[in-house]
Protein backbone atom coordinates (compact mmCIF):
# COMPACT_ATOMS: atom_id res chain seq x y z
CA UNK A 1 0.00 0.00 0.00
CA UNK A 2 1.21 3.46 -0.83
CA UNK A 3 2.27 5.73 1.67
CA UNK A 4 -0.76 8.24 0.50
CA UNK A 5 -2.94 5.64 0.86
CA UNK A 6 -1.67 4.85 4.58
CA UNK A 7 -2.05 8.18 5.77
CA UNK A 8 -5.63 8.49 4.47
CA UNK A 9 -6.15 5.61 6.42
CA UNK A 10 -4.71 6.53 9.41
CA UNK A 11 -6.24 10.10 9.03
CA UNK A 12 -10.15 7.98 9.05
CA UNK A 13 -9.24 5.84 11.74
CA UNK A 14 -8.18 8.72 14.08
CA UNK A 15 -11.39 10.35 13.09
CA UNK A 16 -13.48 7.61 13.54
CA UNK A 17 -12.09 6.64 16.97
CA UNK A 18 -12.78 11.08 17.85
CA UNK A 19 -15.75 10.28 16.85
CA UNK A 20 -16.63 7.32 18.96
CA UNK A 21 -15.18 9.55 22.38
CA UNK A 22 -18.12 12.28 21.68
CA UNK A 23 -21.77 12.21 21.77
CA UNK A 24 -24.82 13.35 20.44
CA UNK A 25 -27.00 15.90 22.92
CA UNK A 26 -30.89 16.52 21.82
CA UNK A 27 -34.11 17.64 23.33
CA UNK A 28 -36.96 20.31 23.18
CA UNK A 29 -36.90 23.57 24.53
CA UNK A 30 -40.83 24.04 25.70
CA UNK A 31 -43.21 26.50 26.94
CA UNK A 32 -43.68 25.26 30.95
CA UNK A 33 -47.55 26.40 31.00
CA UNK A 34 -48.72 25.03 27.67
CA UNK A 35 -46.22 22.46 26.47
CA UNK A 36 -45.51 24.29 22.84
CA UNK A 37 -42.06 23.83 21.68
CA UNK A 38 -40.65 27.09 21.42
CA UNK A 39 -38.51 28.31 18.43
CA UNK A 40 -35.32 30.80 18.29
CA UNK A 41 -34.55 29.67 21.82
CA UNK A 42 -30.63 29.95 22.63
CA UNK A 43 -29.54 26.68 24.18
CA UNK A 44 -26.27 26.57 26.01
CA UNK A 45 -24.62 23.23 27.58
CA UNK A 46 -21.30 24.28 29.48
CA UNK A 47 -18.87 21.82 31.64
CA UNK A 48 -17.37 24.05 34.30
CA UNK A 49 -13.95 25.40 32.78
CA UNK A 50 -13.74 23.26 29.92
CA UNK A 51 -16.53 22.44 27.34
CA UNK A 52 -18.97 24.99 25.64
CA UNK A 53 -21.55 24.36 23.28
CA UNK A 54 -24.06 26.70 21.81
CA UNK A 55 -27.28 25.99 19.77
CA UNK A 56 -30.69 27.55 18.27
CA UNK A 57 -33.90 25.94 18.63
CA UNK A 58 -36.04 25.37 15.20
CA UNK A 59 -39.03 26.24 14.80
CA UNK A 60 -40.74 23.31 16.81
CA UNK A 61 -37.97 23.74 19.70
CA UNK A 62 -36.11 20.79 18.67
CA UNK A 63 -31.93 20.74 18.99
CA UNK A 64 -29.29 18.50 18.42
CA UNK A 65 -25.78 19.26 19.53
CA UNK A 66 -22.85 16.85 18.15
CA UNK A 67 -19.72 15.96 19.05
CA UNK A 68 -19.94 16.41 23.05
CA UNK A 69 -17.10 15.43 24.70
CA UNK A 70 -17.88 13.57 27.70
CA UNK A 71 -18.19 14.99 31.29
CA UNK A 72 -20.26 16.34 33.58
CA UNK A 73 -22.51 19.91 32.33
CA UNK A 74 -24.69 22.33 32.94
CA UNK A 75 -27.43 23.04 30.23
CA UNK A 76 -29.24 26.84 29.97
CA UNK A 77 -31.61 28.17 27.86
CA UNK A 78 -32.65 31.82 26.92
CA UNK A 79 -35.11 33.28 24.86
CA UNK A 80 -36.75 36.64 24.38
CA UNK A 81 -40.28 37.85 26.54
CA UNK A 82 -39.47 34.01 28.13
CA UNK A 83 -38.05 33.69 31.86
CA UNK A 84 -35.90 30.77 32.90
CA UNK A 85 -37.54 27.75 34.68
CA UNK A 86 -34.91 28.56 37.96
CA UNK A 87 -32.99 31.81 38.32
CA UNK A 88 -30.36 29.77 40.06
CA UNK A 89 -27.06 28.31 37.61
CA UNK A 90 -24.34 25.57 38.60
CA UNK A 91 -22.31 26.49 41.24
CA UNK A 92 -18.83 25.83 41.11
CA UNK A 93 -17.62 23.43 42.85
CA UNK A 94 -21.18 21.04 43.07
CA UNK A 95 -21.60 18.67 40.07
CA UNK A 96 -23.29 19.50 37.57
CA UNK A 97 -27.00 17.78 36.84
CA UNK A 98 -26.19 16.33 33.32
CA UNK A 99 -23.29 13.48 32.58
CA UNK A 100 -22.17 12.86 28.96
CA UNK A 101 -21.21 9.67 27.97
CA UNK A 102 -18.80 8.74 25.13
CA UNK A 103 -20.22 6.25 22.51
CA UNK A 104 -23.60 6.14 24.33
CA UNK A 105 -27.18 6.92 23.44
CA UNK A 106 -28.04 10.57 23.69
CA UNK A 107 -28.66 12.80 25.99
CA UNK A 108 -32.53 13.73 26.22
CA UNK A 109 -33.23 17.21 27.68
CA UNK A 110 -36.46 18.74 27.93
CA UNK A 111 -35.57 22.76 28.97
CA UNK A 112 -38.93 24.67 29.85
CA UNK A 113 -39.31 28.72 29.71
CA UNK A 114 -41.84 30.30 31.55
CA UNK A 115 -44.17 32.78 29.86
CA UNK A 116 -44.59 36.21 30.86
CA UNK A 117 -47.23 37.54 33.33
CA UNK A 118 -49.09 40.82 32.89
CA UNK A 119 -50.32 42.48 36.05
CA UNK A 120 -52.58 45.43 35.41
CA UNK A 121 -55.08 47.98 37.92
CA UNK A 122 -55.82 51.58 38.93
CA UNK A 123 -54.99 54.15 41.43
CA UNK A 124 -58.47 56.54 42.60
CA UNK A 125 -57.96 59.71 45.05
CA UNK A 126 -59.12 59.53 48.39
CA UNK A 127 -62.36 60.93 46.31
CA UNK A 128 -63.03 57.95 44.17
CA UNK A 129 -61.83 59.60 41.21
CA UNK A 130 -58.90 58.22 38.90
CA UNK A 131 -55.27 59.37 40.10
CA UNK A 132 -52.03 60.28 37.94
CA UNK A 133 -49.72 58.52 39.88
CA UNK A 134 -46.34 56.51 39.59
CA UNK A 135 -46.82 52.77 40.23
CA UNK A 136 -43.58 51.46 41.49
CA UNK A 137 -43.31 47.17 41.37
CA UNK A 138 -41.81 45.16 43.80
CA UNK A 139 -40.62 47.84 46.90
CA UNK A 140 -37.29 48.29 45.07
CA UNK A 141 -36.64 44.73 44.16
CA UNK A 142 -37.14 45.24 40.35
CA UNK A 143 -37.01 48.54 39.53
CA UNK A 144 -39.54 48.79 37.10
CA UNK A 145 -42.42 52.01 37.49
CA UNK A 146 -45.62 52.24 35.71
CA UNK A 147 -47.27 55.87 34.99
CA UNK A 148 -51.33 56.00 35.37
CA UNK A 149 -53.29 57.05 32.56
CA UNK A 150 -56.28 59.50 32.37
CA UNK A 151 -58.81 57.01 33.94
CA UNK A 152 -55.96 55.75 36.83
CA UNK A 153 -55.40 52.82 35.38
CA UNK A 154 -51.42 51.06 34.90
CA UNK A 155 -50.31 47.81 33.39
CA UNK A 156 -47.02 45.37 33.78
CA UNK A 157 -46.20 43.75 31.10
CA UNK A 158 -43.46 40.91 30.29
CA UNK A 159 -43.43 40.18 33.94
CA UNK A 160 -41.12 37.41 35.28
CA UNK A 161 -43.45 34.91 37.54
CA UNK A 162 -42.79 36.11 41.22
CA UNK A 163 -44.42 37.50 44.60
CA UNK A 164 -44.69 41.38 44.14
CA UNK A 165 -45.73 44.48 45.34
CA UNK A 166 -47.32 47.68 44.61
CA UNK A 167 -46.19 51.31 45.62
CA UNK A 168 -48.67 54.21 44.58
CA UNK A 169 -46.83 57.77 44.17
CA UNK A 170 -48.95 60.61 43.81
CA UNK A 171 -47.62 62.04 40.24
CA UNK A 172 -49.00 65.73 41.49
CA UNK A 173 -49.65 66.29 44.90
CA UNK A 174 -52.98 67.46 46.46
CA UNK A 175 -53.09 70.63 48.30
CA UNK A 176 -52.47 70.58 51.65
CA UNK A 177 -55.32 70.38 53.53
CA UNK A 178 -54.78 72.27 57.31
CA UNK A 179 -57.47 71.52 60.49
CA UNK A 180 -56.82 72.47 63.57
CA UNK A 181 -52.77 72.82 63.23
CA UNK A 182 -52.64 69.73 61.46
CA UNK A 183 -51.14 69.10 57.75
CA UNK A 184 -53.01 66.02 55.52
CA UNK A 185 -51.36 65.74 52.12
CA UNK A 186 -52.08 62.30 49.37
CA UNK A 187 -48.61 60.07 50.23
CA UNK A 188 -47.16 57.16 49.16
CA UNK A 189 -49.88 54.63 49.21
CA UNK A 190 -49.39 50.32 48.82
CA UNK A 191 -51.47 47.65 47.69
CA UNK A 192 -54.24 47.27 49.16
CA UNK A 193 -54.65 51.28 49.88
CA UNK A 194 -52.54 51.25 52.74
CA UNK A 195 -49.50 53.27 53.80
CA UNK A 196 -48.20 51.28 56.42
CA UNK A 197 -45.45 49.21 54.59
CA UNK A 198 -46.17 46.30 56.97
CA UNK A 199 -49.88 46.12 55.43
CA UNK A 200 -49.13 45.76 52.12
CA UNK A 201 -50.20 42.72 50.47
CA UNK A 202 -48.09 41.09 47.93
CA UNK A 203 -49.05 39.64 44.86
CA UNK A 204 -48.52 36.08 43.37
CA UNK A 205 -47.57 36.81 39.23
CA UNK A 206 -47.58 33.22 38.11
CA UNK A 207 -46.45 31.96 34.77
CA UNK A 208 -48.46 33.29 31.90
CA UNK A 209 -50.96 34.70 34.60
CA UNK A 210 -53.42 37.83 33.13
CA UNK A 211 -54.01 39.54 36.85
CA UNK A 212 -56.29 42.27 36.77
CA UNK A 213 -58.47 44.82 39.14
CA UNK A 214 -55.52 45.88 41.79
CA UNK A 215 -56.65 49.16 42.59
CA UNK A 216 -54.75 51.42 44.94
CA UNK A 217 -56.89 54.33 46.63
CA UNK A 218 -54.29 56.43 47.87
CA UNK A 219 -54.58 57.74 51.33
CA UNK A 220 -54.28 61.35 52.43
CA UNK A 221 -52.80 61.66 56.15
CA UNK A 222 -51.04 64.00 58.53
CA UNK A 223 -47.36 64.96 56.95
CA UNK A 224 -44.72 67.13 58.42
CA UNK A 225 -41.62 68.50 57.00
CA UNK A 226 -38.30 67.01 57.61
CA UNK A 227 -35.42 69.13 57.24
CA UNK A 228 -31.53 68.69 58.01
CA UNK A 229 -27.94 69.46 56.77
CA UNK A 230 -25.30 66.75 55.36
CA UNK A 231 -21.69 67.75 56.59
CA UNK A 232 -18.32 65.98 55.38
CA UNK A 233 -16.28 64.49 57.56
CA UNK A 234 -14.27 67.47 58.02
CA UNK A 235 -17.56 68.79 59.45
CA UNK A 236 -17.81 71.39 56.55
CA UNK A 237 -21.74 71.24 54.38
CA UNK A 238 -21.29 68.47 51.78
CA UNK A 239 -22.83 69.48 48.11
CA UNK A 240 -23.80 66.85 45.59
CA UNK A 241 -24.79 64.37 48.43
CA UNK A 242 -27.62 62.07 47.57
CA UNK A 243 -30.22 61.79 50.87
CA UNK A 244 -32.77 59.15 51.26
CA UNK A 245 -35.72 59.05 53.62
CA UNK A 246 -36.66 55.02 54.03
CA UNK A 247 -38.90 53.83 56.81
CA UNK A 248 -38.05 51.69 59.51
CA UNK A 249 -40.23 48.57 59.56
CA UNK A 250 -40.19 45.35 62.27
CA UNK A 251 -39.57 41.83 60.20
CA UNK A 252 -38.11 41.02 56.98
CA UNK A 253 -35.36 40.20 54.91
CA UNK A 254 -31.84 42.17 54.70
CA UNK A 255 -28.71 41.95 52.40
CA UNK A 256 -30.90 39.34 51.06
CA UNK A 257 -28.19 36.84 48.60
CA UNK A 258 -28.96 33.95 47.08
CA UNK A 259 -26.06 31.50 46.15
CA UNK A 260 -26.27 29.81 43.31
CA UNK A 261 -26.42 26.66 42.58
CA UNK A 262 -28.48 23.24 40.84
CA UNK A 263 -27.53 21.31 44.06
CA UNK A 264 -27.93 23.56 46.74
CA UNK A 265 -29.30 27.29 47.57
CA UNK A 266 -29.05 29.40 50.10
CA UNK A 267 -30.64 32.41 51.33
CA UNK A 268 -30.55 34.42 54.88
CA UNK A 269 -33.56 34.53 56.93
CA UNK A 270 -33.78 37.91 59.03
CA UNK A 271 -36.08 39.16 61.37
CA UNK A 272 -34.40 42.20 61.88
CA UNK A 273 -35.39 45.70 60.80
CA UNK A 274 -35.04 46.98 57.15
CA UNK A 275 -35.46 50.09 55.46
CA UNK A 276 -38.23 50.66 52.52
CA UNK A 277 -37.96 53.66 50.81
CA UNK A 278 -40.88 55.49 49.36
CA UNK A 279 -39.53 59.03 48.78
CA UNK A 280 -37.46 60.38 45.94
CA UNK A 281 -34.05 61.04 47.16
CA UNK A 282 -32.87 64.75 47.67
CA UNK A 283 -29.53 65.92 46.36
CA UNK A 284 -28.14 68.65 48.40
CA UNK A 285 -26.59 72.07 47.17
CA UNK A 286 -23.70 73.94 48.48
CA UNK A 287 -25.05 74.34 51.64
CA UNK A 288 -25.47 70.89 52.48
CA UNK A 289 -29.24 71.29 53.49
CA UNK A 290 -31.88 68.87 52.42
CA UNK A 291 -35.90 69.03 53.28
CA UNK A 292 -38.50 66.67 52.28
CA UNK A 293 -41.49 68.67 52.52
CA UNK A 294 -44.31 65.73 53.34
CA UNK A 295 -43.55 62.39 55.06
CA UNK A 296 -46.17 61.17 57.43
CA UNK A 297 -45.89 59.85 60.94
CA UNK A 298 -43.27 56.73 61.87
CA UNK A 299 -40.13 55.69 62.21
CA UNK A 300 -37.61 56.84 59.98
CA UNK A 301 -33.99 56.72 58.92
CA UNK A 302 -32.27 59.78 56.99
CA UNK A 303 -28.74 58.01 54.76
CA UNK A 304 -27.00 60.48 52.80
CA UNK A 305 -23.52 59.78 50.35
CA UNK A 306 -21.24 61.90 49.26
CA UNK A 307 -19.76 62.38 46.45
CA UNK A 308 -16.85 59.68 45.57
CA UNK A 309 -13.61 60.73 45.80
CA UNK A 310 -10.05 58.89 44.58
CA UNK A 311 -8.52 57.41 47.25
CA UNK A 312 -5.58 54.76 47.38
CA UNK A 313 -6.75 54.28 43.45
CA UNK A 314 -10.52 53.39 44.43
CA UNK A 315 -13.30 55.55 44.54
CA UNK A 316 -14.81 55.81 47.72
CA UNK A 317 -17.89 57.79 49.09
CA UNK A 318 -18.51 59.08 52.86
CA UNK A 319 -21.61 57.88 53.68
CA UNK A 320 -24.18 58.80 56.82
CA UNK A 321 -27.14 57.98 58.70
CA UNK A 322 -29.56 59.01 61.85
CA UNK A 323 -32.84 57.24 62.94
CA UNK A 324 -35.21 59.09 64.24
CA UNK A 325 -39.13 59.10 65.05
CA UNK A 326 -42.23 61.49 63.44
CA UNK A 327 -45.34 62.44 64.42
CA UNK A 328 -45.43 65.93 66.96
CA UNK A 329 -44.06 68.73 64.88
CA UNK A 330 -41.40 69.43 62.09
CA UNK A 331 -38.13 68.14 63.14
CA UNK A 332 -35.76 71.25 61.04
CA UNK A 333 -32.12 70.19 63.01
CA UNK A 334 -31.34 66.91 61.65
CA UNK A 335 -27.52 66.37 60.79
CA UNK A 336 -25.53 63.77 59.26
CA UNK A 337 -21.89 63.33 59.31
CA UNK A 338 -20.32 61.73 56.77
CA UNK A 339 -17.89 59.31 57.41
CA UNK A 340 -15.24 57.22 55.12
CA UNK A 341 -15.01 53.80 55.02
CA UNK A 342 -12.18 52.39 56.35
CA UNK A 343 -10.43 49.07 55.58
CA UNK A 344 -10.33 46.69 58.38
CA UNK A 345 -7.79 44.00 58.29
CA UNK A 346 -8.97 40.24 59.23
CA UNK A 347 -8.45 36.28 58.63
CA UNK A 348 -10.28 33.60 58.35
CA UNK A 349 -8.96 30.50 60.36
CA UNK A 350 -9.94 26.68 61.20
CA UNK A 351 -10.32 25.52 65.13
CA UNK A 352 -6.83 24.32 64.72
CA UNK A 353 -5.08 27.55 63.33
CA UNK A 354 -4.91 26.43 59.62
CA UNK A 355 -5.70 28.33 56.68
CA UNK A 356 -9.00 27.20 55.18
CA UNK A 357 -8.49 24.91 51.99
CA UNK A 358 -8.53 26.50 48.26
CA UNK A 359 -12.27 26.67 47.70
CA UNK A 360 -13.42 28.22 50.03
CA UNK A 361 -15.36 31.60 50.06
CA UNK A 362 -16.85 33.58 53.54
CA UNK A 363 -18.62 36.43 53.13
CA UNK A 364 -18.71 39.18 55.37
CA UNK A 365 -21.32 41.95 56.84
CA UNK A 366 -21.56 45.07 59.11
CA UNK A 367 -25.06 46.21 60.22
CA UNK A 368 -25.71 48.87 61.98
CA UNK A 369 -28.74 50.08 64.05
CA UNK A 370 -29.67 52.30 60.56
CA UNK A 371 -28.90 49.45 58.14
CA UNK A 372 -26.14 47.95 56.29
CA UNK A 373 -22.30 49.65 57.14
CA UNK A 374 -19.76 47.58 55.75
CA UNK A 375 -18.92 43.96 53.74
CA UNK A 376 -15.70 41.69 52.76
CA UNK A 377 -14.94 38.69 52.24
CA UNK A 378 -12.36 35.71 51.60
CA UNK A 379 -9.82 37.09 48.82
CA UNK A 380 -6.84 35.15 48.84
CA UNK A 381 -4.56 32.64 50.06
CA UNK A 382 -3.95 32.02 53.87
CA UNK A 383 -7.56 33.07 54.98
CA UNK A 384 -6.80 36.79 54.67
CA UNK A 385 -10.17 39.21 54.34
CA UNK A 386 -10.39 42.16 52.98
CA UNK A 387 -12.99 44.17 54.50
CA UNK A 388 -14.53 47.54 54.12
CA UNK A 389 -16.56 49.28 56.90
CA UNK A 390 -18.05 52.62 58.25
CA UNK A 391 -16.53 53.89 61.73
CA UNK A 392 -19.53 53.16 64.63
CA UNK A 393 -21.28 50.11 66.00
CA UNK A 394 -21.70 47.44 64.09
CA UNK A 395 -22.64 43.78 63.98
CA UNK A 396 -20.78 41.44 62.29
CA UNK A 397 -21.72 38.62 60.80
CA UNK A 398 -19.81 36.05 59.03
CA UNK A 399 -21.25 33.52 56.17
CA UNK A 400 -19.62 30.28 54.61
CA UNK A 401 -21.02 30.63 50.89
CA UNK A 402 -18.45 27.35 49.12
CA UNK A 403 -16.94 24.94 51.43
CA UNK A 404 -18.20 22.13 53.93
CA UNK A 405 -17.47 25.12 56.95
CA UNK A 406 -19.50 27.47 59.09
CA UNK A 407 -18.20 30.40 60.71
CA UNK A 408 -18.56 29.48 64.28
CA UNK A 409 -17.17 32.52 66.12
CA UNK A 410 -15.99 35.93 65.54
CA UNK A 411 -13.17 37.60 67.48
CA UNK A 412 -11.90 40.94 67.18
CA UNK A 413 -8.75 41.14 68.86
CA UNK A 414 -8.65 38.43 71.44
CA UNK A 415 -12.09 39.29 72.07
CA UNK A 416 -15.41 36.88 71.42
CA UNK A 417 -18.07 39.44 69.89
CA UNK A 418 -19.64 36.76 68.05
CA UNK A 419 -23.73 38.20 67.49
CA UNK A 420 -22.65 41.76 69.81
CA UNK A 421 -22.25 45.23 68.83
CA UNK A 422 -19.36 46.30 68.61
CA UNK A 423 -17.48 49.80 68.13
CA UNK A 424 -15.08 49.88 65.23
CA UNK A 425 -12.34 52.65 64.10
CA UNK A 426 -9.46 52.32 61.67
CA UNK A 427 -7.36 51.86 65.28
CA UNK A 428 -9.22 48.77 65.84
CA UNK A 429 -7.55 45.54 66.02
CA UNK A 430 -8.28 42.72 62.82
CA UNK A 431 -10.62 40.71 63.17
CA UNK A 432 -11.18 36.65 63.06
CA UNK A 433 -13.43 34.43 61.82
CA UNK A 434 -13.17 30.47 63.04
CA UNK A 435 -14.55 27.76 61.00
CA UNK A 436 -15.66 24.52 62.16
CA UNK A 437 -16.81 21.47 59.96
CA UNK A 438 -20.35 21.34 59.23
CA UNK A 439 -23.04 18.62 59.21
CA UNK A 440 -24.65 16.83 56.50
CA UNK A 441 -28.49 15.94 55.85
CA UNK A 442 -29.41 13.06 53.99
CA UNK A 443 -33.00 11.60 53.29
CA UNK A 444 -35.88 10.45 50.98
CA UNK A 445 -38.47 12.12 49.43
CA UNK A 446 -42.02 9.46 49.98
CA UNK A 447 -44.47 9.07 47.37
CA UNK A 448 -42.96 11.68 44.34
CA UNK A 449 -39.37 11.42 42.80
CA UNK A 450 -39.39 15.51 42.13
CA UNK A 451 -39.20 18.41 45.28
CA UNK A 452 -37.11 20.79 46.45
CA UNK A 453 -36.20 19.87 50.41
CA UNK A 454 -35.89 22.99 51.91
CA UNK A 455 -34.05 23.57 55.52
CA UNK A 456 -34.27 26.46 56.99
CA UNK A 457 -33.08 27.36 61.50
CA UNK A 458 -35.85 27.10 64.23
CA UNK A 459 -35.17 29.95 65.03
CA UNK A 460 -35.80 31.90 61.90
CA UNK A 461 -32.49 33.75 61.77
CA UNK A 462 -29.69 33.14 59.55
CA UNK A 463 -29.47 31.09 57.27
CA UNK A 464 -31.68 28.64 55.01
CA UNK A 465 -30.92 25.89 52.26
CA UNK A 466 -32.56 24.19 49.51
CA UNK A 467 -32.01 21.36 47.21
CA UNK A 468 -33.38 20.07 44.47
CA UNK A 469 -34.13 16.94 44.05
CA UNK A 470 -34.76 15.62 40.14
CA UNK A 471 -35.70 11.80 39.41
CA UNK A 472 -34.15 10.27 42.44
CA UNK A 473 -36.30 9.70 45.74
CA UNK A 474 -33.18 10.41 47.79
CA UNK A 475 -31.20 13.98 48.62
CA UNK A 476 -28.57 15.69 50.21
CA UNK A 477 -27.57 18.74 51.84
CA UNK A 478 -23.72 19.25 52.61
CA UNK A 479 -22.18 22.01 54.76
CA UNK A 480 -25.00 22.33 57.58
CA UNK A 481 -24.14 24.64 60.38
CA UNK A 482 -25.01 22.49 63.61
CA UNK A 483 -28.48 23.45 65.15
CA UNK A 484 -32.13 22.71 65.02
CA UNK A 485 -33.92 22.97 61.99
CA UNK A 486 -37.23 22.36 60.13
CA UNK A 487 -37.23 20.08 56.73
CA UNK A 488 -40.25 20.55 54.03
CA UNK A 489 -40.36 19.21 50.79
CA UNK A 490 -42.23 21.33 48.12
CA UNK A 491 -43.33 20.58 44.69
CA UNK A 492 -42.16 23.99 43.61
CA UNK A 493 -39.95 26.79 45.07
CA UNK A 494 -38.85 30.43 44.68
CA UNK A 495 -36.17 31.64 46.33
CA UNK A 496 -37.03 35.07 46.51
CA UNK A 497 -40.00 34.31 49.02
CA UNK A 498 -37.83 31.50 50.92
CA UNK A 499 -36.11 34.87 53.13
CA UNK A 500 -39.47 36.20 54.30
CA UNK A 501 -39.29 34.97 58.37
CA UNK A 502 -43.71 34.96 58.20
CA UNK A 503 -43.71 32.99 55.31
CA UNK A 504 -41.67 29.89 56.72
CA UNK A 505 -43.41 29.94 60.00
CA UNK A 506 -46.47 29.61 57.89
CA UNK A 507 -44.88 26.08 56.69
CA UNK A 508 -44.10 25.02 60.34
CA UNK A 509 -47.19 22.41 60.51
CA UNK A 510 -46.01 20.64 57.11
CA UNK A 511 -42.21 20.33 58.64
CA UNK A 512 -40.33 17.87 60.17
CA UNK A 513 -38.09 19.05 63.00
CA UNK A 514 -33.98 17.91 62.16
CA UNK A 515 -31.55 18.41 64.37
CA UNK A 516 -27.76 18.89 62.99
CA UNK A 517 -24.32 17.73 64.65
CA UNK A 518 -20.71 18.90 63.62
CA UNK A 519 -19.28 16.86 61.33
CA UNK A 520 -21.98 13.84 61.31
CA UNK A 521 -25.18 12.55 58.83
CA UNK A 522 -28.68 13.05 59.96
CA UNK A 523 -31.26 11.13 58.08
CA UNK A 524 -35.11 12.06 57.79
CA UNK A 525 -38.18 10.94 55.31
CA UNK A 526 -40.11 13.67 53.85
CA UNK A 527 -43.69 14.03 51.85
CA UNK A 528 -43.85 16.39 49.14
CA UNK A 529 -45.86 19.39 50.37
CA UNK A 530 -47.81 22.62 48.25
CA UNK A 531 -46.52 25.78 49.86
CA UNK A 532 -49.35 28.07 50.76
CA UNK A 533 -49.72 31.14 49.04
Amino acid sequence: MCPNKIALLLGALAAFAAAQETAAVEGVVVNKVTGAGIGGATVRFVAPKASRYEITTDDAGAFRILGVKPGDYNASVEKSGYFPDSEVFALLGDRPPYHVSPSGDPLHLRLELNPPAVLRGRALGADGNPARAFIDLGIGRTGRTAYTGADGSFVFENLQPGRYTLLARPKAVEPVTRQEGSRTEAVATYYPSVVDPTQAESIVARAGAELSGYEIRIQSVPVYRVRGIVLNPDGKPAAKAVVELQARVPGGNVDQFLIPGNIRQSFSIRTAEIVLQDTEPFVTGSDGVFEFPSVRAGEWIVRAEGEPVLNESREISGVGSTAFSLGRGDPDDLKIQLATPFRLSGIAVLSDGSPPPSGVILGVSFSSETGRSGSGGLTGSGGALRLDVIPGAHEIRANVMMGNYYADSILLGSTDITRQRVELTPASPPIKVILKPTGTLRGTIEDASTGTVVLFPQSFTGVGYSTQSSGEKTFELAGMPPGEYFAIALDRFDARTMSDALRLRSMMPMATSVRIEQGSTASVRLKVNHPLE
